[in-house]
């Protein structure tokens, strides 16, 4: 509906009812505004939460920030205070989202578990801030993808290094129609996607409003109303046809195939920083115990490369002290009758309480040959920030080391393999993971450690069926077959159409083994590297400054008046 017809409207409305007093009218509308923003508050929070495991809902990922939309529209009329109001309704959004996402967290404490909830809650509050700022001007629907994946990957940066988790895009990781766009953007490609669809359907609800109403008012159909109408239709195809042209296929096998089997144990639960002090001997040496328990039914028939997964070997097995560790190790090698074994461990630090976590590839005679250093330690995880001011809180005194980053990429050749490591969290940042396909991986092993998680008191598998989303995007993205190995579960093989086989129950002992395509051709999301993230970041840039300068402009004119 263009402006005159609104004016028209709103006019005719009014000569149909009689005047109300203002106060009456504001009473009016504040409780049932209240209600209403508060329900798509929490539509959009519960919305956003149903696109990731454990409910895994794919469609909620493309649905998820319409009531969000709907919410900033009925905001946009509040006056001079409507981007606060905006911030204040996304957060309670953005936190009902992250608080329950993130419950996985609760083993750690309460308050961690709610600041982490309220502090990632803030990106929602800024995109319907920014929705709300940005009004009914020219471009509005760009802008808001423009925005909402901006944010996101502002978000992926900041703070500490940045927390991704729970990206529109994973949603889509069990087979979405707009899965493949990962192949050619990244999965901040398929958050844009995701997006795209949501406004066409916010778009369309809103003109379909709109025509009703001023059918009401008018008495008969607006003759315009289907080309209203068709606009969002057509967006919404248009969105789902390119999400297809995108896609095209992963890089042929170049390579041959590697065997390659992955090791999990049981009864890891409480064995992790969360419940034990990570120097506790006691607890390294019985997670070390129960891989080589696991590792027995390979003994008569070893694979090409085994995987011994995070905190398999928990400490420095260079040093005399660990001596047990060695011991152990020395078995498990026995078992696998001389061939590879990739595994875990620590490397002492060039300075007091410091550390590096890596991944080894050890020989047969139990010597390290080579090795990948993690480069994203993970904050008041592995390392506590600004330590000095946190010491009031007891939880990070278990905490007691802080591991040190790694310099960069750093494939391990093996098996005729070109293997790119990837630790735990780090399949996270997309940056890590494509450097390594960069420094010529054909195989990606994600190795991990979920058990501190697995003490959730909702689902404490809910954050290894997340982090192993995760990896499936990541396989679309890179190309790469991908070995998703948890030392407690969940573990799995990821094909580069994002497909999972051979998935793992958590905490319980098992191996999986399959002869894994190599892969050296490159997909265009690992060419383009951040180069699309760069572009939104201008965009929004320019967006912001465009703002600006017409709330400046604006102003002026309302001065000269």
């Amino acid at each position: 509906m263009n402006h005159g017809a609104a004016l028209w409207v709103e006019s005719a409305a009014r000569r149909a009812d009689p005047p109300v007093p203002t106060s009456a009218v504001a009473r009016a509308q504040r409780l049932p505004g209240a209600f209403r923003r508060a329900a798509l508050a929490i539509a959009a929070g519960l919305l956003l939460f149903a696109g990731h495991p454990p409910v895994d809902l794919i469609l909620a990922g493309p649905l998820a920030l319409v009531p969000l939309l709907i919410l900033a529209r009925d905001i946009a009329g509040d006056g001079e205070h409507r981007v606060r109001t905006a911030a204040l309704w996304g957060l309670l959004a953005g936190t009902i989202f992250f608080a329950a996402l993130l419950t996985w967290i609760e083993p750690l404490g309460v308050l961690p578990w709610l600041l982490l909830a309220l502090s990632q809650g803030l990106w929602v509050a800024a995109f319907v801030a920014g929705v709300v700022a940005w009004g009914d001007r020219p471009w509005r629907p760009v802008m808001a993808v423009v925005w909402w994946v901006a944010l996101e990957a502002l978000r992926s940066h900041l703070p500490f290094g940045g927390f991704g988790w729970g990206l529109l895009g994973y949603t889509q990781h069990g087979g979405g129609i707009l899965l493949p766009v990962a192949r050619a953007l990244g999965v901040l490609g398929v958050s844009a996607a995701c997006a795209a669809v949501a406004v066409g359907v916010e778009e369309l609800l809103h003109r379909v409003a709109v025509l009703w109403r001023s059918r009401e008012a008018a008495g008969s159909s607006p003759a315009r109303a289907p080309s209203l109408v068709g606009v969002p239709v057509v967006g919404i195809a248009a969105v789902l046809t390119v999400a297809v042209v995108l896609g095209g296929s992963p890089p042929a096998v170049s390579g041959g195939t590697v065997d390659i089997a992955s090791v999990q144990a049981s009864d890891l639960r409480y064995t992790s920083a969360a419940i034990a002090t990570r120097l506790d001997s006691d607890r390294i040496v019985h997670v070390t115990e129960q891989v080589v328990e696991a590792t027995r039914p390979l003994a008569d028939d070893p694979p090409e490369i085994a995987i011994w997964p995070e905190n398999s070997l928990d400490a420095d097995i260079t040093l005399a002290e660990n001596v047990r560790i060695r011991e152990l190790l020395a078995e498990g090698l026995a078992l696998l009758n001389g061939r590879p074994l990739l595994a875990n461990g620590i490397r002492r630090g060039p300075r007091p309480n410091t550390d590096y976590n890596e991944v080894y590839l050890i020989g047969a005679d139990g010597e390290i040959q080579d090795t990948y250093t993690k480069r994203r330690p993970v904050p008041f995880g592995e390392y506590i920030p600004f330590r000095s001011l946190f010491d009031w809180y007891p939880a990070l005194d278990q905490v007691s080391n802080d591991r040190l980053p790694g310099d960069g990429p750093e494939v391990i050749e093996v098996a005729d393999a070109q293997v790119g490591p990837v630790i735990c969290f780090e399949n996270l940042f997309a940056d890590v993971v494509h450097d390594q396909v960069r420094a010529g991986a054909d195989v990606l092993v994600v190795s991990t450690n979920n058990t501190t998680f697995a003490a959730a008191l909702i689902d404490d598998s809910a954050m290894s069926r997340q982090h192993l989303a995760i990896s499936e995007l990541r396989a679309v993205e890179t190309g790469r077959w991908i070995v998703h190995a948890g030392v407690s579960g969940i573990s799995a093989f990821v094909d580069p159409h994002g497909r999972v086989s051979q998935q793992t129950e958590i905490l319980e002992a098992g191996v999986i083994r399959t002869d894994v395509p190599l892969i050296e051709g490159r997909t265009l999301a690992t060419r383009l590297g951040a180069l699309l993230t760069y572009a939104l970041w201008a965009l929004s840039a320019a967006g912001l400054a465009f703002l600006t300068m017409d709330h400046r402009r604006r102003q002026r004119r309302t001065g000269r008046r």
